[in-house]
């Protein structure tokens, strides 16, 4: 759904596009910097990762829009729909996104190449993890009498990527490296969450029902973590680079 969100600013008096020009700050000038500067990237397999995040993205938020779990405020927006009920600049958030997930945790692979690589205790804490978000479904299902679809949602996408890729990626994720992309993601996606809904990019529904000072979905905390793992698994799925 990209109707207009309640309360937001007549259309005719379009606002600066700002989610577009955040993404350049964001985004496309870290990866510039990234692929000048990091070594050993497995093209083939980056591409590979980057086009499969594309179009695991875009199939994902196609449904939560469509559903209403989350709206986009057109009048913080450029106004170019490419596919439909997904703005331009949400078309350019999956390959960008998982680009710089792919490429953060490469540059930090660098410097702990012969650390350990992700064993069962990299499953267990992801399995933990997703465990703890479906206790806290359970508990704002009884709390709230509602379904949290969007936590749902990516529960089975991004969390069930990252756990079921374990099994067949040989393990050969950097462990060190993977974590300190989550922290760094993270941090990012904040600042990102913390902008757009400050600004009225953007309004969530069908969430958990709880925000994380200042006005973040504790939701999306779990995309923070299992959005960028499921990259790095899957550029470690394509990379023959590293056996």
């Amino acid at each position: 759904m990209t109707g207009r969100m309640p309360n937001c600013p007549d259309s005719n008096a379009r606002q600066v596009p700002w989610y577009f020009l955040t993404i350049l700050s964001f985004f496309v000038f870290p990866i510039i910097f990234l692929i000048k500067y990091t070594k050993n990237i497995d093209y083939a397999a980056f591409f590979k990762s980057v086009g499969l995040v594309m179009l695991l993205g875009y199939s994902w938020s196609f449904l939560v829009t469509l559903s209403g779990w989350w709206v986009f405020n057109p009048d913080t927006m450029l106004g170019f729909e490419v596919l439909p009920h997904l703005p331009l600049e949400e078309i350019l958030f999956y390959p960008l996104g998982g680009a710089l997930s792919i490429l953060v945790y490469l540059a930090l692979g660098q410097y702990f190449h012969f650390t350990s690589r992700a064993g069962k205790g990299y499953l267990l804490s992801i399995a933990g993890i997703t465990v703890g978000a479906m206790i806290a479904v359970l508990i704002s299902y009884v709390q709230f009498q509602k379904n949290p679809f969007y936590i749902i949602s990516q529960l089975v996408l991004f969390n069930g990527l990252s756990i079921g890729i374990w099994f067949f990626q040989k393990r050969r994720v950097i462990l060190k490296a993977a974590w300190l992309t989550v922290v760094v993601m993270t941090v990012i996606g904040f600042f990102w969450n913390w902008i757009a809904f400050t600004q009225t990019w953007w309004s969530y529904h069908a969430t958990l029902g709880w925000m994380f000072p200042p006005g973040v979905p504790v939701d999306d905390w779990n995309f923070f973590i299992f959005a960028p793992l499921a990259a790095m698994s899957l550029y470690e799925c394509f990379n023959r680079k590293r056996q």
